[in-house]
């Protein structure tokens, strides 16, 4: 019963200091990518992209170097404040996903175009692409956005840059 104990504890400890190094990994690939002075930027209408009008209009810039997309931005502007998603990539493949969402403020019983104040963020930490392995980080309350099941809901977001690099 006793070594059972400790080869449960042993595994329990693989586990949390595992996550933990990958953890550390991604966040360094991440302020790579960051830091990397050699990424070209270029900016997009996302209306003019996706053909859906939004009150605040949009934005899409992606990052890449001479052979891949390595950070994508898009930020969606709506009537009462603004969502923006961040992908960062490996080789192609998105590593690490942050989601933010950010409302108008009320000032005398109106909204305050001049403010934006973030009530929700979610940070995705991405371990398998293919079989949807992640652990996510949130912190606030969605109140203009629904929630993503799954990391494949930004797959879109990954397909509007490579086909706006094309075009």
């Amino acid at each position: 019963m006793k070594n059972a104990f400790v080869i449960i504890l042993t595994f329990i400890g693989f586990f949390a200091f595992g996550q933990e190094k990958k953890l550390d990994r991604i966040d360094n690939e991440v302020k790579s990518i960051e830091s990397d002075s050699t990424l070209v930027e270029k900016k997009f209408d996302w209306v003019e992209l996706t053909g859906i009008t939004t009150d605040g209009g949009g934005i899409l810039k992606v990052w890449r170097n001479e052979k891949q997309i390595c950070k994508i931005v898009e930020k969606i502007g709506l009537s009462y404040g603004r969502i923006t998603t961040v992908i960062y990539l490996n080789n192609g493949i998105p590593i690490k996903i942050i989601e933010t969402e950010e409302n108008f403020g009320h000032e005398n019983g109106e909204l305050n175009y001049e403010k934006l104040n973030e009530v929700f963020r979610a940070t995705i930490y991405v371990f398998d692409w293919e079989n949807d392995e992640s652990k996510i980080e949130r912190t606030g309350k969605r109140v203009l956005s629904e929630g993503s099941c799954s990391t494949f809901n930004y797959e879109p977001t990954i397909e509007r840059a490579k086909k706006a690099r094309t075009e």
